[in-house]
């Protein structure tokens, strides 16, 4: 399954912030439609900055979460919506890289099967060494 990307910044490091617009348009050229999800974590050294407003993800309409990793705050409520976003995503998604990738797993799967498969003389051979007695 796709899963959305998680943008993670340092509340308490500035350059953690300033980097996310970089990466941002990194990731868009790759991946134009994957969801995204930025998270001011560590808010559990100053609330204070529960108040301010980030320009970042509201210039970009992204989902916006304030986490403390430390504590748990809203930690399960942005995996858990970080899962319906994956889920809604996979049901619509018409990004053409989710296509290669879903062709690459196929392609893996079939070739694992076909090693696992014993041949028609591997399965002769362990039917005759079985009819034989031990010596």
């Amino acid at each position: 399954m796709t899963r959305p990307s998680l943008w993670v910044f340092d509340v308490q490091r500035k350059v953690t912030y300033k980097n996310l617009s970089n990466w941002y348009k990194e990731l868009r050229e790759f991946r134009p439609q994957i969801p995204c999800i930025v998270v001011a974590n560590k808010i559990d050294a100053d609330l204070k900055v529960t108040q301010k407003s980030f320009s970042f993800p509201k210039k970009l309409h992204l989902p916006f979460y304030f986490v403390s990793a430390a504590d748990g705050t809203n930690v399960v409520k942005l995996f858990n919506d970080a899962i319906k976003l994956a889920v809604a995503y996979k049901q619509n998604s018409g990004d053409f890289m989710d296509e290669v990738l879903k062709e690459l797993e196929n392609f893996d799967l079939e070739k694992k099967e076909e090693e696992k498969e014993p041949s028609d003389q591997e399965e002769e051979e362990n039917r005759l060494e079985g009819a034989l007695p031990s010596t």
